[in-house]
C-alpha cells in the first residue's frame, strides 16, 4: 500500500504540479493588471484634470474675449452718441472747412492765372 499512496502522492503531484503553475502565472498575470488598471486609472485621472483646467482656461480666455468685446461696443455706442449729439455742430464745422478750403484753391488759382504785370498796369487795371 504505501507503493501504491506513493504512486498516488506522485501522480497528485504531476497532476497538481502544472495546475499549481498555472493558478501562480493566472495569479501573477491578474496582479499586474490590476497595477496596470490602477495605473491607467491614475493617468486617466491626472488627463481628465488636465483637460478641466484647459477646458477653464479656455472658458477665461472666452470671457475675457466677451468682455472685451463689449467694452468696444460701449465705446462706440458712446462715441457715436456723442456725434448725434453734436451733429449740427460737427456739420457747420464741416461747412465751414469746405468753405473755407474752396475759398483757398479759388484765391490761390486767381493768384496763379493772372499774368504778372508791373505797377502802373495793376493801378489801372490793366488798361494799358
Amino acid at each position: 500500500m504505501s507503493g501504491e499512496t506513493k504512486g498516488m502522492s506522485d501522480e497528485r503531484k504531476k497532476s497538481d504540479g502544472p495546475s499549481r503553475t498555472v493558478q501562480r502565472k493566472t495569479k501573477e498575470a491578474a496582479s499586474a493588471g490590476t497595477k496596470s488598471a490602477g495605473n491607467a486609472g491614475r493617468v486617466a485621472t491626472k488627463e481628465a484634470a488636465a483637460a478641466g483646467e484647459r477646458a477653464r482656461s479656455s472658458v477665461e480666455s472666452g470671457r475675457q474675449a466677451a468682455v472685451a468685446a463689449t467694452e468696444h461696443v460701449a465705446a462706440t455706442a458712446v462715441t457715436t452718441w456723442k456725434v448725434v449729439k453734436k451733429r449740427k455742430a460737427i456739420a457747420a464745422s464741416i461747412g465751414a472747412g469746405l468753405i473755407g478750403a474752396v475759398g483757398a484753391a479759388f484765391a490761390a488759382g486767381r493768384a496763379t492765372a493772372k499774368p504778372r504785370t508791373g505797377p502802373l498796369t495793376r493801378l489801372v487795371h490793366g488798361r494799358i
